[in-house]
C-alpha cells in the first residue's frame, strides 16, 4: 500500500496568497551502481542519463537515473581495461559525452556513450566540461598546465589562451562561451593559485578576484553569472556576477571534492571527503547537510532543474553512487480561469493533496490530473470560500 514518506512542500491558498513551509533534511540512498573510486559523475538535465568513472576502474552509465549501470566500451577491441580515469561531463541531452583520464587522449561520444573517439594530446587531465548543446568542450591539463578547448563537438582540440597552472577543476556555462578553471599553484610551484574566467569559450581568460586557494570544485549556472567554488581543505566560496566579486558561505573548510549547480544557479550541493553532504535552496545563503552515510564523497551532479542529486564516494564501506530527489517547489498564479497550482515535471513520484485547513491531518488527494505544460505539471482548481491547503506528498510503496 502506498504510504505519504514525508511532506516536502506545501502552499496555503487564502486570498491567492501562497504561504511555502520548509523541507526535512535530504534523504540520499544508494543506487546500483558498483563500488570502486568514484571520482566524477555526470547527468542530462532530466536526470535520467548519467556517466560516472572511477580511478583506476571504469565508465559506468545509466539510462534510468541510476537504477541500472552498464560499463561502457571505450577501447576499440579486445576487453575493457580499467583505466586511470579523473572526469566526465555530459550534455543536457545526454548524448554527448566528454571524459578524461591520465596519460591518454580525450575520450569523446556522441552517443549517449555507445562508442567513443580519442581525440587531443595525451597528458594528466584533471577535468573536463562541455556545453549544454555538446558544440563546446573543455579539458583542463594538471601536469603541463594546459586547457584544452573543442568547438565542434569534440572532433578537434587546440589549447587555449589560459596560463600554464596546475588546474584542478573548468566548467562551462550552457553555451560554451563562459568558462571557469580553478588551479592551486602554477606549473613553476611560484605562481598564485586562482580562478579564472573566460568569456570567449576559451580564447582569453583572465584571472578572477576570488582568494588564493586550491579550488578542487566549480559548479557554475547556465547563463554563466553565479559561481560556486569549493576549495580542497578550506572553504566555498560563491559569485553572482560572473566572478567579479566573491563572498564566503556558512560552509566549514573541509576538502570539497564536488560541487553542482541547477541551471537557474538556485539549488546547489556540496560535497566533502570528511563524509558530508550539503544542500542550498536558496542560491547559496543558507545550507542544510543532508541524511546520507558517511563517506569520502569525491563528486556530485544535479539534473538541470537541481532536483535530482547524485554523488559518488572513494571505494570504502559505504562507498558508491548515491541518489535524491529533491523537495520541488510548489507554486501558485492566477490564469483566467482561476488559480492554478504548478510543480516541476522532473520531480517524479509526487501527489497533490487538499485541506481545508493546514493544520488538520485531513489531507485528501486532488482528484484531478495535472497537464504537462513548459516542463510544469499544472492542476486548475476551483475555490468556493474559505482557505484551501495544498501539498505535495511523495510515495513509496
Amino acid at each position: 500500500m502506498n504510504k505519504p514518506c514525508r511532506l516536502l512542500t506545501g502552499v496555503a491558498l487564502a486570498a491567492f496568497l501562497p504561504r511555502a513551509y520548509p523541507a526535512q533534511a535530504q534523504l540520499l540512498t544508494p543506487t546500483s551502481a558498483p563500488m570502486q573510486d568514484w571520482v566524477s559523475v555526470a547527468v542530462s538535465g532530466d536526470g535520467a542519463r548519467l556517466a560516472a568513472v572511477g580511478s583506476y576502474g571504469w565508465l559506468y552509465l545509466s539510462t534510468n537515473s541510476g537504477v541500472n549501470w552498464t560499463p561502457a566500451v571505450t577501447s576499440p577491441s579486445g576487453s575493457e581495461p580499467y583505466r586511470p580515469w579523473t572526469g566526465v561531463a555530459s550534455s543536457a541531452d545526454g548524448n554527448e559525452l566528454v571524459a578524461v583520464c591520465n596519460f591518454l587522449p580525450i575520450f569523446c561520444s556522441m552517443n549517449a556513450g555507445e562508442s567513443w573517439n580519442q581525440r587531443g594530446p595525451a597528458t594528466l587531465w584533471s577535468s573536463a566540461t562541455v556545453s549544454a548543446n555538446g558544440t563546446v568542450m573543455a579539458a583542463a591539463d594538471n601536469n603541463e598546465g594546459s586547457i584544452y578547448i573543442s568547438r565542434d563537438h569534440g572532433a578537434t582540440w587546440v589549447a587555449s589562451g589560459a596560463p600554464h597552472r596546475r588546474w584542478r577543476s573548468i566548467v562551462s556555462s550552457g553555451d560554451g562561451g563562459t568558462l571557469f578553471a580553478g588551479a592551486d599553484t602554477g606549473t613553476s610551484l611560484v605562481e598564485v593559485a586562482g580562478i579564472y574566467v573566460s568569456t570567449n569559450s576559451g580564447v582569453t581568460w583572465t584571472i578572477t578576484s576570488a582568494p588564493p586557494s586550491p579550488w578542487q570544485a566549480l559548479a557554475l549556472s547556465a547563463d554563466g553569472g553565479k559561481v560556486a567554488a569549493g576549495s580542497y581543505g578550506g572553504p566555498v566560496y560563491l559569485s553572482a556576477d560572473s566572478g567579479g566579486h566573491w563572498s564566503s558561505t556558512p560552509l566549514p573548510n573541509l576538502h570539497w571534492g564536488g560541487l553542482a549547480s541547477s541551471a537557474d544557479g538556485v539549488h546547489l550541493v556540496a560535497v566533502a571527503s570528511e563524509g558530508v553532504i550539503y544542500t542550498s535552496n536558496d542560491s547559496g545563503r543558507t545550507w542544510t547537510k543532508a541524511s546520507a552515510p558517511a563517506a569520502s564523497w569525491q563528486t556530485v551532479a544535479c539534473s538541470s532543474d537541481g532536483l535530482k542529486l547524485f554523488a559518488g564516494a572513494w571505494n570504502d564501506p559505504t562507498g558508491g553512487i548515491y541518489a535524491a530527489q529533491l523537495a520541488p517547489k510548489l507554486s501558485i498564479f492566477a490564469s483566467q480561469s482561476g488559480p492554478v497550482i504548478s510543480w516541476p515535471n522532473s520531480a517524479e513520484g509526487f501527489s497533490l493533496e487538499q485541506s481545508p485547513d493546514i493544520l488538520t491531518r485531513n489531507w485528501q488527494p486532488v482528484a484531478i490530473a495535472p497537464t504537462v505544460v513548459s516542463g510544469q505539471n499544472q492542476v486548475a482548481i476551483t475555490l468556493i470560500g474559505g482557505t484551501s491547503a495544498y501539498r505535495l506528498v511523495r510515495r513509496q510503496q
